[in-house]
């Protein structure tokens, strides 16, 4: 199928690459379907671009390359929109506000997307304690060097603990 989009023009995708929000996203809760755009030239950031309106579209990172000790712990009974759910099919990303200045270029780490890779759902949730800012600056403040966090990630660590 054919898109239409504001910021990459026609896209061309499969049905198997779309992810269906039931919630929506805040503020956004008319866009339910979205694809994620991955581009080479914009590693390590993604575009989640909303199929029902060409002008939605949101960038994305892996909440541990902008803290690398982030860690949402999810209620497992709050994940109802993902549908039916086992763990190693979770993903979460978190959505990046780029500003014209890098250094007040920020992560909302309070409200991250957790997507289902089995049946392509996604959801935000907002976290419910208050330890991850909804603008977490992911760059340092010395502009002249404008370089990401420190992004340390041991292998072994996941952003995302079901209770």
């Amino acid at each position: 199928m054919k898109i239409n989009t504001l910021r990459f023009g026609e896209l061309e995708i499969s049905e198997d690459q779309i992810f269906h929000f039931p919630m929506g996203i805040l503020g956004f809760a008319s866009s339910k379907s979205f694809v994620i755009i991955d581009l080479e030239s914009q590693k390590p950031f993604k575009w989640l671009q909303s199929i029902d309106d060409p002008s939605t579209a949101f960038v994305l990172s892996d909440p541990l390359l902008v803290h690398p000790s982030y860690c949402a712990v999810v209620e497992r009974n709050e994940l109802s929109p993902l549908g039916e759910i086992n763990e190693d099919d979770l993903i979460i990303s978190v959505i990046v506000t780029i500003s014209e200045r890098p250094e007040d270029t920020s992560a909302n780490l309070c409200a991250p997307l957790i997507f289902n890779l089995a049946n392509r759902r996604g959801m935000q949730y907002v976290l419910n304690d208050r330890k991850y800012p909804i603008r977490f600056r992911i760059f340092q403040n010395d502009t002249n060097s404008a370089q990401p966090a420190p992004a340390e990630i041991d292998g072994g660590s996941r952003a995302l603990s079901l209770r």
